[in-house]
């Protein structure tokens, strides 16, 4: 039998206090410690598709339109040379001078197909061509609408003609300046050229 402690003395001392479940620094037995995710990477929602190098869009429209309007011009040029000559055999007018405005006529169909032969250059396309004959070959159609009109009701098919050679005319100069077939020119140049083909010009614009 213990005795009690004595009044007024020291209390007994107390134990060390210990966690039930004391702190674990590793990891169980058994489980391998895996890496932390890496931090996500930004991303554009919508990527550029740049071209292929060594390779260029489609040709752009409006240069392809721009072809076949100069192929149309070269055929309704030479069509109205073949009338001037017919009008002047039917009218007993000087031959001479028929064929001369005809020969003159066919020369601007002429240069309307060297500007579409420019413009399917496989290396170096440019619009000079095609513009330098619009131009003259929009003079041309004026002088021919002017005068079919001031012959009245007699010149009906030759003024239709020439009103829609006329307007064909002004839009491929619209579409040589299209700043799209500027852009595309351009790149099928320097693409020429880094792929070794020199021009036989020295402007190849």
């Amino acid at each position: 039998m213990t005795t009690p402690p004595q009044w007024g003395g020291p209390p007994p001392a107390r134990p060390p206090y210990q966690p039930p479940f004391p702190p674990q620094n590793h990891p169980p037995q058994g489980y391998p410690q895996q890496p932390p995710p890496p931090p996500p990477q930004y991303q554009q929602p919508y990527p550029q598709q740049q071209p292929w190098p060594g390779q260029l869009p489609p040709k752009p429209a409006p240069l392809v339109l721009l072809a076949v309007l100069n192929w149309i011009l070269a055929a309704g040029m030479l069509v109205i040379a073949a009338f001037v000559i017919m009008s002047f055999l039917v009218s007993g007018g000087t031959v001479v001078i028929g064929i001369l405005l005809a020969a003159v006529i066919a020369g601007f169909g002429v240069l309307n197909a060297l500007g579409a032969m420019s413009i399917n250059h496989p290396h170096f396309p440019n619009t000079i061509a095609s513009q330098m004959s619009g131009f003259f070959t929009g003079f041309v159609l004026m002088v021919a609408l002017f005068r079919s009109v001031r012959r009245g009701v007699a010149e009906l098919v030759p003024s239709m003609g020439s009103a829609v050679l006329l307007a064909v005319c002004v839009l491929s100069l619209v579409l040589a300046t299209r700043p799209v077939v500027k852009q595309w020119i351009a790149a099928k140049h320097q693409l020429s050229l880094t792929q070794g083909h020199v021009p036989r010009t020295p402007s190849t614009r």
